[in-house]
């Protein structure tokens, strides 16, 4: 016969007071055209399927960088647990603004997020670098993987005060199965260099 997943809790429910969590995001992110991902090379962690170990791209691919200045860099980006007949998922709402238009905007980023599945890396305030075994490991949150980011609305208001004339774009990922993914290596300082290497020119 069949088994049940495991839907265990497997830790004690407590604030972290070595580390106490903090909110927000880093001014800086990172969005990959989903399709661009090597997802046969990339690699989860032995131990904790929460954690992308190593996200790879194919060959000549590369990621775009996302920034977004102010005091609150992609507010209105959210988790939610999305109730279901049989199963239970997670739907996942990011948010950010592009300071910015005209026709290439149009054409390489508005355009292509239209109809366009993506992967997201945001880097939190909140990196648990107190965390002596995993140092940084949670930094980099990842979304869009299992079913991909997808646009929900995307707005250009000339007059708008918030994205100053450019656009306001939301995007969504509906029945990812898991809370939250995270990108981590070994440590901070190689996880950064990681999310770097994405977004490099890619070699001919």
């Amino acid at each position: 016969m069949g088994s049940l997943c495991d839907s265990l809790i497997k830790k004690d429910i407590s604030p972290n007071c070595d580390d106490p969590i903090t909110p927000g995001y880093e001014a800086e992110g990172v969005i990959i055209n989903r399709r661009d991902i090597d997802f046969a090379a990339s690699v989860f962690d032995e131990t904790n399927k929460n954690v992308i170990k190593t996200l790879v791209l194919k060959k000549s691919k590369k990621a775009y960088r996302i920034v977004v200045p102010g005091k609150t860099p992609f507010t209105g980006t959210k988790t939610a647990l999305a109730v279901g007949t049989y199963n239970n998922t997670f739907t996942n709402d990011l948010s950010f603004v592009v300071l910015d238009d005209g026709p290439d905007v149009c054409s390489e980023i508005i355009d292509g997020i239209t109809n366009g599945e993506f992967v997201v890396i945001l880097e939190r305030k909140y990196k648990g670098l107190q965390n002596a075994e995993h140092k940084g490991n949670k930094a980099f949150k990842v979304y869009g993987w299992y079913q991909g980011l997808m646009a929900n609305t995307m707005e250009n208001d000339s007059y708008s005060e918030e994205t100053d004339g450019g656009w306001a774009v939301a995007l969504q990922e509906t029945k990812s199965p898991k809370s939250a993914l995270f990108l981590f290596n070994t440590d901070y300082d190689t996880t950064k260099a990681q999310v770097e290497t994405l977004v490099s020119t890619p070699a001919a």
